[in-house]
């Protein structure tokens, strides 16, 4: 042990103390036993780790009363079986992936060991090396935890889309959603919450673990200091938590508090880019669960695609509805004015020819009258019907495009029409729903604009039929009109838009887009 060390890289010193040396720097903390078990020596890598200042504090200590003594599964070993402490009476090495020591305040901490015989004068010793492995358990238990949340969040999901696809009311919707969070972020109670124009708040969906007064339908004005931290956090677009319940005033406050609740946290609603609402949670323990914040935002967006599902839904099916009415608003004119029009015209025709046949017949000399009465009938007929069926589409339409389908329409309003058209003949579905785009659009410019001049444009860009009709008149047309909505159904028919802008004072345009197809 004494031999001079001048063969490794000129070093001159024992190998005593190039040892010491080197256990001194190393960040791995190790300590050494005799054969009795007793600590005589422990770098500064242990003596931090365990506690203590300086060295004498340990050493001549017994190792497993001082540092460990208890297994991870709760055994208690006497100093003549622990498991760290074998090498010196086996001389093999033991080594432990999770076991627990002991800080001098008496605190526990895991870590994981190697312990290796050392051959001493006295028999037989071993060197202990340990690592601290509380960060990395830590760190292992957040991710294992977040896993679970995630696996959690992914079976809400699917069962989430399954009512949503399964065409389930948004109330069912919702009240399911609610009843998922709680189970997932394991909290009490959580209600989604609607904003309205008037500035109050309607319970769309609830669930809670004991009886609320935010039962789904209420509406609460969440005007008091309570609900000032949520809506403040919500408006910016960022969750928001209460640690406390108990610092805050106000009837809702009161009303949280009186069903146990401690602490509370929520987030945003986001759909299709516009605020909607927020998703509040609270708890009746004294802490929030673990990053409640950041898996009730992932909530929200779980929440904002189911609204727009169900808002698509039925945003489809009211369209649907439109179109049907349309229809049958358009057959039953088409019948009207049949029997008003031309079938009145045509039974008059019959009738004539029949007394005119009568009357050849009898020789009678007003026979020529009664032919020219029914030729002027069936003429009056022939017109009604091409009136008829010029109002579902022109003839200018179908045999010239949509140009000259606007030029026709443009001949018979009462202000100058500017006929901006640049394309050529399109697929018939698309000339049709464009040609009645502009036919409405100039129908409500006759009606109700006061316009001096309107320009119509369509030109053909990036694979899209672009639709313009722009008029200087008063401005302030509704979206919600009968006829544009009956557009927008139209254009959705083919995957098309549509566009209005019309500020008060400001003119009116239409504008429409419809992507060209093979």
């Amino acid at each position: 042990m004494a031999r001079s060390l001048t063969d490794l890289a000129g070093l001159n010193v024992s190998a005593e103390d190039f040892l010491a040396a080197v256990l001194e720097a190393a960040g791995q903390p190790i300590w050494v036993v005799d054969s009795d078990g007793v600590i005589r020596f422990a770098n500064p890598a242990a003596l931090g780790a365990l506690g203590y200042d300086r060295a004498d504090e340990l050493l001549g200590r017994r190792s497993h009363e001082t540092i460990h003594y208890q297994h991870p599964d709760g055994t208690v070993y006497p100093a003549t079986e622990c498991p760290m402490l074998r090498p010196r009476t086996t001389g093999e090495t033991v080594a432990s992936d999770l076991d627990w020591f002991f800080r001098r305040d008496g605190s526990m901490f895991p870590v994981s060991y190697v312990s290796v015989p050392l051959a001493i004068p006295q028999g037989r010793g071993a060197v202990v090396a340990f690592t601290d492995i509380e960060d990395r358990l830590r760190a292992e238990r957040v991710l294992r935890e977040h896993d679970a949340v995630l696996a959690a969040q992914q079976a809400s999901l699917r069962r989430i889309a399954g009512l949503v696809t399964g065409g389930a009311a948004s109330a069912d919707i919702f009240a399911a959603i609610a009843r998922e969070v709680a189970e997932v972020l394991r909290v009490t109670m959580v209600q989604i919450w609607r904003s309205e124009p008037d500035g109050t708040f309607t319970v769309r969906g609830a669930w809670s673990e004991r009886p609320q007064p935010f039962r789904a339908g209420t509406n609460w004005a969440l005007d008091d200091p309570a609900s000032a931290p949520f809506l403040r956090a919500t408006q910016a677009g960022r969750p928001a938590t209460v640690e406390s319940l108990a610092e805050l005033s106000g009837p809702v406050a009161e009303i949280v508090r009186a069903s146990g609740m401690r602490s509370a946290a929520a987030a945003p609603i986001v759909v299709d880019g516009a605020p909607w609402g927020f998703m509040g949670a609270a708890t009746d323990r004294e802490i929030l669960p673990d990053r409640v914040e950041e898996h009730l935002a992932e909530f929200t967006e779980l929440v904002a695609t189911a609204i727009s599902n169900t808002q698509a839904r039925l945003d489809l099916a009211a369209s649907r509805a439109r179109i049907v009415a349309a229809a049958d608003a358009e057959r039953r004119r088409v019948v009207r004015d049949l029997h008003d029009g031309a079938q009145q015209r045509l039974v008059h025709t019959v009738i004539t020819l029949k007394l005119a046949r009568q009357a050849l017949e009898d020789v009678q000399g007003d026979a020529p009258a009664l032919v020219t009465e029914a030729l002027h009938h069936a003429d009056e007929a022939t017109s009604e019907l091409r009136e008829l069926a010029h109002g579902i589409l022109p003839s200018q339409l179908t045999h010239g495009g949509l140009r000259a389908g606007v030029h026709a329409l443009a001949s018979r309003m009462p202000v100058p029409v500017g006929n901006e058209v640049s394309v050529d003949r399109l697929p018939p579905a698309i000339e049709a729903t464009a040609y009645f785009v502009i036919a409405e659009a100039l129908t409500n410019v006759a009606k109700h604009s006061g316009a001096r001049r309107v320009t119509v444009t369509a030109w053909v860009q990036d694979g899209t039929l672009r639709i313009r009709v722009r008029d200087d008149g008063v401005g302030g047309a509704r979206p919600d009109g009968a006829g544009l909505l009956g557009l927008a159904d139209r254009l959705a028919v083919l995957d098309g838009r549509l566009a209005l802008e019309s500020p008060a004072g400001g003119g009116t345009l239409v504008a429409a887009e419809l992507p060209l197809r093979d």
